[in-house]
């Protein structure tokens, strides 16, 4: 397959996340860091204390099974002495003494990957939602600006008014204006609480937190050659699902195997049991690779098709730049107003601000593929099947 050639981040990390003294001139400081925010979210979060309790107990069940087995393996001994014994005491007695060694051994061994899964899914999530406020917090920034602008325009206009410059119909135009600005920094304003919110809930601190800036917001693009065919490879054998499956269809050849030994005719109904769950757990393992193949494609494509937005972006920022930069000259020549070099400044911060959420929009869309070609970030997914 054709490779291409994909935009992935990297980014200098600073060392704070919430940090009420970065420094001493600055006490109010409270800055985020994403990577300290997903060891919060980690170390508080009740879906990953609830599966270690889960684990525990399946490796007590584990030990109580391996502890029984000699009792059922002296039963067993017992039975083929006496004229009692027939195939089906004995099999009962081997699924007595060895099945649920095994199923509480496959178990540990689901719920240990489901785990992973579960921690890169909160992972995942912390990442989107720290995306998400960077991108709201330029965008207000950028809003708080172009209202001030308005608001100066508005002033301007009243002031005009008093001196017979301007009509009232200017002065309600620019009065609509403010307005209009006013609700759409309100609305950005809402928008960017509701993320602060989520992500609180998710750090497991208090819900009312607020953060004055971000640690790393600023992020560079690098070059990939990773193909399609090398991310579905990866995540067939990488992938929670996978692996899970691969344990399920070894755990019941194991279970057949026993059951074969002592039904070995294939027309036994105790035989064709036996056999039903291998041909079940193979028949997921397909079904799952061709699920996982599907949303690596997805992911894929989007990745492409994000990658193709940020070079028109980057152009359009490089267009403003070259714009506020001859505002900037006309402005200390005296040749344009304060008002008019604002509205410069107000339109390169934007592309500025449209062209780092483009950079973070390929950031997470290759974070994305590269999770589900790992271990995968289907957790509660994953723990809502095997519930």
């Amino acid at each position: 397959m054709k490779r291409l050639r994909m935009l992935c981040i990297t980014a200098a990390l600073t060392t704070t996340l919430f940090s009420s003294t970065v420094f001493a001139a600055q006490p109010t400081q409270n800055l985020l860091d994403v990577d300290k925010a997903v060891n919060m979210a980690v170390e508080n979060s009740y879906s990953l204390k609830k599966l270690d309790i889960n684990i525990d107990q399946l490796k007590n069940k584990y030990e109580d099974s391996q502890r029984n087995a000699a009792k059922y393996n002296d039963q067993l001994r017992y039975i083929q002495y006496t004229q009692s014994y027939n195939d089906s005491m004995k099999l009962n007695l081997v699924k007595a003494r060895d099945f649920y060694q095994l199923e509480y051994k496959y178990a540990i061994f689901q719920y240990t990957n489901i785990k992973e899964a579960v921690k890169n899914e909160l992972t995942f999530n912390i990442y989107k939602l720290y995306s998400g406020l960077v991108s709201l917090k330029e965008g207000l920034d950028v809003e708080q600006q172009n209202f001030n602008n308005v608001e100066d325009q508005y002033k301007k206009a009243q002031l005009q008014l008093q001196l017979g410059l301007v009509s009232k119909v200017e002065v309600k135009n620019s009065e609509a204006a403010y307005t209009a600005e006013k609700a759409k920094l309100t609305q950005l304003q809402r928008q960017y609480d509701a993320y602060t919110k989520q992500l609180n809930q998710l750090l497991g601190v208090d819900i009312n937190t607020k953060y004055t800036g971000f640690t790393k917001d600023n992020l560079a693009t690098s070059a990939g050659t990773k193909n399609y065919d090398d991310y579905v490879n990866d995540a067939f054998t990488n992938r929670v699902k996978i692996k899970n499956d691969n344990e399920m269809i070894s755990t019941k050849n194991i279970e057949f195997n026993f059951v074969k030994g002592i039904y070995s005719n294939s027309n036994t109904a105790e035989y064709k049991v036996a056999e039903y769950p291998v041909e079940a757990a193979k028949n997921k393992l397909d079904t799952d690779k061709i699920d996982i193949s599907i949303e690596i494609n997805n992911l894929y494509n989007d990745l492409q098709v994000k990658a193709k937005k940020l070079e028109p972006v980057k152009k359009d920022y490089d267009s403003m730049k070259k714009t506020y930069d001859k505002a900037l000259q006309s402005y200390n020549l005296g040749l344009i107003s304060k008002i008019d070099f604002d509205k410069a400044t107000v339109g390169l911060k934007a592309k500025e601000s449209a062209l780092k959420s483009a950079q973070r929009d390929v950031w997470l869309a290759q974070i994305s593929l590269e999770y589900a070609s790992n271990a995968g970030a289907d957790g509660s997914t994953l723990v809502t099947a095997n519930n």
